[in-house]
């Protein structure tokens, strides 16, 4: 079959003070050659020589050349729809793979290689670079469209012994040529300067051959911007502890008795959770001095001066990319295993400041590759790092191994490490949010290189990700194998066969498709990048000048993977389709490619896209400096901005598709101030450092939640502090109390006349400090005009009963003192408590109130009774309530739902829906149902009422997890828990499940599962067993019938909206505010429109171990516009900026000077204030 594509068509570009004709085809004509049958091509040769084209002022001009086109390609179809067409290596010229020998099939050797592309020869037309590690490394001159020939010999490229890593072309002198700098393990790192006759000069730099030594990736940048490009190279380890000291690790403890390595093997090893790990070695900074007479580049290690952290870590990528926009290239670097990435900001003076830990929630644990991208067009650049979590059940079951192994690191690193990917995208603010799991691409197998790039011409980056590894080092199954093994005295030969024997772990590459709103379809399979390999390094490049991006691989003891774009999925169109532009650049004062300008392309319809011109990528792998843009049909190009890396400031107009444009730095251009103009005076919010005088941290008691239930999803013992504000001293200003941890004093601050704060201390507060404060009221008990405080115990620290989960009342004497209540006012009301709230239901005059209970300590995921409290004259009794019976209760609130001028009770519920009692005078009556709320259960922690839509009835804005955790949830697949006595120990069992692969699976692995229920061991005896079956075949189906099930059908923060005829719509609340789970939410009117806003306090840091902390989110600000939609402030707007773990938050003018301001509790923190502007 023949599937034509469509040519550009013949078109002419104008442009200021000049015409310029395009002309017609000119008919060469291309074949594959007999190696390659399937693939016949016809080509359209495109414009050879560059056209020079003056814009505006006689200095500043570009250069164009016209893209191939009229494509035809005869031969079978790949599969149905498929976009890329994988080439036949030597058909094309290039015979290539990265081998590795079995002999070195060893951890740190098991990271392959990369490559780098670029046009080395100045031929129109990019080359190829290959790193091979147990073969010699090749270069690939392209003389035509996907003709290519080896000229390594020639071209001077020596080297054909050392393990290659990373690799990349770069201008290190300025002259015009790509020179090419090559990492070794083992060994000198290689520099071959380009003589510009298609020879290079140089060889091996840095001294002799190192056994430790392990360079893995090299990313060009001007950092200190005086026009010539500096490096940074990062590095692992090549051996392993049992190559070194003859496998005999030795140990020390030091003062504190803490096990450390021994002074003498100090600098090779540390301990991490009682394990020894082998230390890495040094990254480098190297700043460009110029050359020496010699032509080779005189470079200065200037890694300690610069700021830059000294550790012997292990780094497998660094890129280069200013996440700040002030001009000055800032850096990211990924490092493996259990060393922490680093983000350093350029602080324009040649030093960095490390600013991981203020600016990133987590980072990816193994961090391999890495890349960036404005994923979002917000004109802020996004960054990714990957990982090595798995795709399918079996593979991350049989690759968990034991979280014990691990607690110490998986709890206590700041930032946290996790194993997975992460996507921070960039809000502005100094501070990112990882979007990983709601754009699906948290787990994409054992990942090395990520390349973001539009790979479809419509105008979002998309993202391909390499994968697999040569052995699986993580088979759970084979490391007990291997510890038997060597507990019976097998040899290391013996130990080293069974690595050896185990079968290549061979996965498939992904490409992800960028769908806009942070999500991404997978898409590998409809393209045609399917192919089971062990893949490392990767680069996306236009390598036949059409206008749309091929792929090139370097694969592990397999040939090289060359991938040809053939356009839009249909296959019956190209270009005419989709819009397309390459961008070369020459600098005059800059670097000569000008590696990091930042360009933006703005479209006809007010959208742009930018992007940063970079050397290095992914992992390993460096790319060809030329810029690629893509844009849908329905929209063109209207102007491109450049900013240059000296500052100068270009825009060009009149750029049409189809062309690949060479521009020129401008001398006389405009030099922008390179100092980032800060948004936080237009502001909505700002924090208050001083916080008035409410100096307040909530610290946490640590009570182990696991002790009592092993497979609890959350920690329970932490939902403080609580937080309330009230009139204490009766002198007409707001107070505030903020409650504490078990063993820890709760705090007053009263407010004097000058609206500062100062802390007051009273006898009963200090005496109860033996509970856990959870939440708070002020109101008049007693009717006597003053405010009295109600406090909420919670926790779970105690068995259920215990009388520290006894509720307080403190009674005002009038003057602001407080004195708790007798037994006799207030009832037994020993179980753990969640919300009060306060509401003469019964129209008597007096202050009636409801606490809602949030489980039963030992006995998750059941709830106690909660109470309806009838105040009868300044004595609380028990009443009768339908609402009593509930469930986990997580917030309650009186509001009129129904318009009949009483307020009914709302409650949110934890495993249940949004519930609502009609208040009825003849009691509570639920009608949940028939508003329409019982169709959503979720996990529910809290609710805020009022009209949102201003049309005169109440809405319900309902606070849940979000889209944004390793959980999700739908009517059809719902988030699943099972409790029962499984093991026959007498106390309460857990068994989350999900719906995956279209079977109901345990979230929980084999380690987990069986150290809390020992009996499944002879059930489940390898890892392997646990993960090929159900939860059914696991635990059996008669114990799974006999538990008590629970569901949660949606995670979504949800907006129910009153139609006010009875029922309610669900709608979930915009992007950001499912970011991360919801943990309180106030309506206020936060701009002074009058209208009712939305303020969401989010994160959550209890979660277990192997969740982690779901604290991505920043807080999030919604604007309600006149037609009952929102307007999402994004944190940079808003200025409520917070990282906290948060449990309360207040909305109030608290100082009474017209300003609002917003008062937040955070567990196991300081307490927060903003203020409006």
């Amino acid at each position: 079959m023949d599937i034509k594509i469509k040519p550009y068509p013949i078109i002419c570009i104008i442009l200021p003070f000049m015409f310029v004709s395009c002309g017609g085809e000119s008919g060469l004509e291309q074949r594959a050659s007999k190696a390659d049958p399937a693939l016949e091509k016809t080509v359209s040769e495109a414009e050879t020589e560059w056209k020079r084209v003056p814009f505006k002022k006689i200095d500043d001009w570009v250069e164009a050349k016209k893209l191939r086109k009229n494509v035809t390609i005869s031969g079978p179809k790949k599969s149905a729809g498929s976009r890329f067409y994988r080439r036949n290596g030597p058909s094309i010229g290039v015979d290539f793979r990265n081998q590795l020998n079995d002999e070195n099939i060893k951890n740190y050797l098991l990271s392959g290689a990369g490559l780098s592309i670029g046009d080395f020869d100045n031929n129109g037309l990019p080359d190829l670079f290959l790193v091979s590690q147990d073969g010699p490394n090749k270069l690939f001159r392209q003389t035509a469209p996907w003709k290519f020939e080896d000229v390594t010999e020639e071209a001077g490229i020596k080297d054909k012994e050392s393990w290659g890593s990373g690799a990349a072309f770069a201008d290190i002198n300025n002259d015009g040529h790509l020179d090419l700098y090559v990492c070794n393990k083992g060994n000198s790192d290689e520099i071959y300067m380009n003589q510009g006759n298609g020879t290079f000069n140089g060889g091996f730099v840095g001294g002799a051959k190192n056994p430790y030594r392990a360079p893995t990736m090299v990313a060009f940048a001007d950092y200190d911007r005086d026009g010539d490009l500096d490096f940074y190279r990062t590095a692992t380890r090549l051996l392993q502890i049992s190559e070194m000291f003859k496998g005999k690790v030795l140990t020390k403890k030091d003062n504190s008795g803490i096990t450390r390595a021994h002074p003498t093997q100090a600098d090779q090893f540390e301990m991490i959770d009682g394990l020894p790990r082998e230390l890495g070695t040094y990254d480098r900074l190297f700043r460009n001095e110029g050359s020496g007479k010699d032509g080779m580049p005189k470079l200065m290690d200037v890694t300690r001066v610069s700021g830059i952290n000294i550790a012997r870590e292990h780094g497998l990528a660094a890129v280069w990319w200013d996440y700040n926009d002030d001009g000055w290239p800032d850096l990211y670097v990924s490092n493996d295993f259990h060393t922490p990435d680093h983000l350093y900001r350029n602080n324009g003076d040649s030093t960095f400041t490390e600013i991981t830990e203020e600016s990133l929630a987590y980072t990816s644990w193994n961090s391999m590759g890495s890349d960036f991208a404005d994923i979002n067009n917000d004109g802020r650049f996004d960054y990714l790092s990957t990982d090595m979590s798995a795709t399918t059940h079996f593979k991350q079951k049989t690759m968990m191994g034991s979280m014990t192994d691990t607690a110490w690191f998986l709890d206590n690193l700041e930032p946290r490490q996790y194993m997975r990917n992460v996507m921070h995208v960039n809000t502005g603010t100094g501070k990112f949010i990882d979007v990983a799991f709601h754009a699906g691409i948290e787990s994409t197998d054992w990942t090395w290189a990520a390349i973001f790039g539009d790979m479809d011409n419509d105008g979002l980056e998309d993202v391909f990700f390499t994968n697999g590894i040569e052995r699986n080092v993580q088979d759970s199954d084979r490391a007990i194998r291997v510890h038997q093994a060597s507990a019976s005295g097998a040899s290391a030969k013996e130990l080293r066969k069974i690595f050896l024997d185990s079968p290549r772990f061979k996965e498939k590459n992904l490409a992800f498709r960028n769908r806009g709103n942070f999500r991404f379809e997978k898409l590998g399979d409809d393209w045609g990048l399917n192919e089971e390999t062990v893949s490392h390094g990767a680069i996306l490049s236009d390598l036949d000048r059409d206008g749309d991006l091929d792929v090139v691989v370097n694969n592990m003891n397999d040939p090289v993977g060359i991938y040809m774009n053939l356009g839009d999925d249909s296959l019956q169109t190209n270009l005419s389709e989709s819009g397309s532009m390459l961008i070369s650049l020459r600098g005059k004062t800059s670097n000569h490619f000008g590696i990091g300008s930042r360009l933006t392309l703005k479209l006809s319809n007010g959208e742009s896209m930018s992007r940063i011109l970079t050397s290095s990528r992914g992992y390993m792998s460096g790319a060809e400096p030329v810029i690629h843009f893509g844009w849908p049909s329905s929209v063109q190009p209207k102007a491109l901005n450049i900013k240059w890396p000296n500052g100068h400031d270009q825009t060009l107009e009149s750029l049409l598709s189809g062309w690949h444009y060479r521009v020129t730095e401008s001398g006389t251009g405009n030099i922008e101030s390179l100092d980032k103009v800060s948004n936080s005076e237009n502001r909505l919010f700002s924090q208050i450092d001083e916080a008035l005088g409410i100096n307040f941290t909530h610290t946490e008691n640590f009570y182990d939640d696991f002790t009592s239930q092993p497979l609890l999803p959350n920690r329970l013992s932490r939902f403080g502090p609580a937080l309330a504000i009230g009139d204490v001293d009766s002198d007409g200003d707001k107070d505030v109390f903020i409650g504490g941890a078990r063993d820890r004093q709760s705090a007053l601050f009263i407010q004097n006349e000058e609206g500062q704060f100062g802390r007051v201390s009273f006898p009963a507060l200090k005496a109860d400090q033996i509970y856990e404060d959870v939440d708070a009221l002020w109101f008049d008990f007693d009717n006597d005009g003053d405010q009295d405080l109600y406090v909420v115990s919670g926790g779970a620290s105690q068995e259920a009963g215990h009388e520290h989960y006894q509720d307080r009342l403190y009674i005002n004497n009038g003057s602001g003192q407080l004195t708790r209540a007798s037994k006799e006012i207030l009832p037994d009301l020993k179980f753990s408590g969640s919300r009060v709230a306060a509401h003469d239901f019964d129209d008597d005059g007096d202050l009636d109130l409801f606490v809602g209970s949030r489980f039963v300590p030992g006995n998750y995921p059941t709830g106690p009774e909660s109470v309806l409290l009838i105040n009868e004259g300044g004595q609380f009794t028990k009443a009768q309530c339908s609402a009593s019976s509930s469930g986990m209760v997580t917030d309650v609130k009186w509001s009129d739902i129904d318009g009949d001028n009483r307020a009914d009770l709302i409650l949110a519920t934890e495993w249940g829906p949004v519930r609502v009692y009609q208040n009825k005078r003849d009691g509570f009556h639920e009608i949940t149902d028939s508003l329409g709320l019982n169709d959503f259960t979720g996990w529910w922690n809290c609710i805020a009422v009022g009209d949102v839509d201003q049309d005169g009835d109440n809405d319900i804005i309902a606070g849940n997890f979000g889209t944004n955790t390793k959980y999700s949830a739908s009517e059809e697949k719902p988030a699943t828990i099972f409790a029962s006595d499984f093991g026959g120990s007498g106390k309460m069992q857990l068994v989350e499940a999900q719906y995956k692969e279209g079977k109901l699976l345990p979230i929980r692995g084999r380690s987990c599962s069986t150290t809390a229920m020992p009996h499944l061991i002879d059930r489940v005896p390898t890892y392997s067993a646990f993960a090929s079956k159900t939860i059914r075949e696991i635990y059996t189906p008669k114990a799974i019938n006999e538990a008590k099930r629970f569901e949660a059908n949606t995670l979504s923060t949800m907006l129910f909206r009153n139609d006010g005829q009875g029922k309610f719509t669900a709608e979930p609340l915009p992007l950001l505010s499912q970011m991360a789970p919801v943990m309180d939410i106030v309506l206020t009117d936060a701009n002074g429109d009058g209208r009712n806003d939305v303020i969401i306090a989010q994160n959550f840091n209890a979660a277990q171990r192997e969740t982690g902390r779901m604290n991505a989110g920043l807080g999030v600000i919604l604007i309600s516009k006149n037609n009952g939609q929102f307007d999402e402030l994004w944190p940079d707007d808003s200025g409520f900026i917070s990282r906290a773990d948060p449990r309360r938050l207040v909305a109030t003018d608290l100082d009474e000077d017209g300003s609002l301001e917003l008062l937040m509790g955070q567990n196991n923190g300081d307490f927060q204030l903003f203020r409006s502007k």
